[in-house]
């Protein structure tokens, strides 16, 4: 794990961040077939994860959010994919 990014495999928080526009998305990682968001800077996404688990967020547009959820779920399904492929061959 590089310490200076961000990890969840929240599946809450995964979609908030991707609509944060002062955070970038800096792929997945895939452990014992779990994924893992990674966001960078680190400081700025554990700030914008407090206030949302704090409910202090700023809102987000309701179609920003259902597009996140629904990257979230595809890049989760795919991962999944490919390592179930890659495990069993």
């Amino acid at each position: 794990m590089d310490d200076k990014l961000f990890e969840t495999k929240d599946k809450h928080i995964t979609p908030f961040l991707l609509t944060q526009n002062s955070v970038k998305f800096e792929g997945t990682r895939i452990s014992d077939l779990i994924v893992y968001f990674r966001f960078s800077p680190i400081n700025k996404c554990q700030e914008l994860v407090n206030r949302f688990v704090s409910k202090t967020a700023d809102p987000v547009q309701p179609k920003d959010l259902l597009d996140a959820v629904e990257t979230y779920r595809d890049r989760i399904f795919e991962m999944k994919d490919k390592n179930y492929v890659i495990r069993h061959r």
